[in-house]
């Protein structure tokens, strides 16, 4: 008993010289618990009885995570790097993998594999409370600042739907502009974004397109606008976006956020939105409503 007690000693004392324990590895996590309903109701199409039970208030989880970052500087200057994510939920759901990449960066810039960053999104500043244009793809991506200036390519090959991304920055003295493109198996879709911020305001602007669809979907596009101000842990922003042509046509979405930092990582905010259905939809306006107990660690 002895003996095996050493030899795990030994072992461990082993794995702990190895390269992996050189690096730089940091555990956070956050948990966020929902309640949240709205004013959605379904009307029965034989008896016209209205069931308006199904925005009821429920608590639900916010995709709650825990989270391990790893660095490490190699001889060469370089910076190694890697990340994995747990999420679950409130329900028991089964935990999933998201945030999973490694990568390498320097001064020519950053280069990752796995789930990389969408170029696309880089002009969605106005946030994407109706149509979020693009997203985190498993693929290969470069992203490179050169003082002002950011630019960023990714592919993303997925089963002869191939996803080519890139998009360009430009942040100087509180304003900033944004565009992205994407070609997604003969798809085309854009987006193009700018901003600006002062003494803890800020306003921005948004136009997505999406066209060429080989399914033979409608093309269509949205607007959207954003404001925002912050002071003393306290938030308020609003936001409001709109569908243009297509099956979507006259959709829109307004949305209240508030927040309220607690200190110690605990924040706690309010998130009220209002569809408006356009008349292609066949649904009527209906508001949601959420209260969010949040804490980082």
């Amino acid at each position: 008993m002895k003996f095996k007690k050493t030899a795990l000693a030994v072992a461990l004392a082993g794995m702990a010289a190895t390269p992996f324990a050189q690096a730089d590895v940091t555990l956070s996590g956050y948990i966020g618990i929902i309640l949240g309903g709205s004013d959605a109701e379904i009307v029965d199409e034989d008896t016209g009885e209205v069931d308006d039970s199904v925005g009821d208030p429920a608590f639900s989880s916010d995709d709650s995570t825990i989270n391990a970052s790893a660095t490490h500087t190699m001889n060469n200057g370089l910076t190694a790097y890697g990340n994995y994510r747990l999420d679950s939920g409130l329900t028991g759901s089964t935990p999933a993998g998201d945030n999973v990449w490694v990568g390498i960066r320097g001064g020519f810039g950053d280069i990752r594999l796995g789930e990389v960053p969408d170029a696309l999104e880089y002009g969605q500043v106005a946030n994407d409370a109706l149509f979020d244009i693009g997203g985190e793809n498993a693929g290969i991506s470069y992203t490179g600042g050169f003082g002002p200036v950011t630019l960023g390519v990714n592919w993303s090959p997925q089963n002869d739907s191939d996803k080519t991304s890139a998009g360009v920055k430009f942040a100087l003295g509180g304003f900033n502009i944004g565009v992205g493109v994407s070609d997604i198996d003969g798809e085309t879709r854009s987006s193009v974004g700018a901003g600006f911020s002062f003494a803890g305001a800020s306003v921005a602007v948004a136009l997505k397109d999406v066209a060429d669809n080989p399914a033979g979907a409608a093309d269509f596009s949205t607007v959207g606008f954003q404001v925002g101000y912050g002071i003393a842990g306290v938030s308020i922003g609003v936001t409001y976006e709109a569908f243009e042509d297509g099956a979507r046509d006259g959709d829109n979405l307004l949305r209240l956020d508030l927040g309220y930092d607690l200190g110690g990582g605990m924040n706690i905010s309010t998130r009220f939105n209002v569809l408006s259905a356009g008349d292609n939809s066949g649904t009527d306006e209906v508001t949601d409503y959420r209260v969010l107990l949040a804490k980082s660690f």
